[in-house]
């Protein structure tokens, strides 16, 4: 699971949407730990659209907003 708090400050100045290469020097510039900028690195590499896209995709189900269809 993701520290959301963690992330939120590693993501401080980063306006979405916004690719993964940008994500990961924008966690490197605000000094996130090592361990959070190698989860980052593994996400798929794409652009997202939101904080919480990216969360979901992290891994925090809280954070998908996914619809079933009827």
């Amino acid at each position: 699971m993701i520290d959301k708090n963690l992330l939120t400050d590693c993501l401080t100045g980063l306006d979405f949407p916004a690719d993964v290469h940008t994500i990961v020097e924008r966690s490197e510039a605000n000094d996130c730990p090592h361990g959070m900028v190698s989860q980052l690195q593994s996400s798929p590499s794409r652009t997202y659209g939101s904080r919480d896209e990216l969360l979901c995709r992290l891994g925090d189900l809280d954070s998908c907003h996914l619809h079933a269809v009827a």
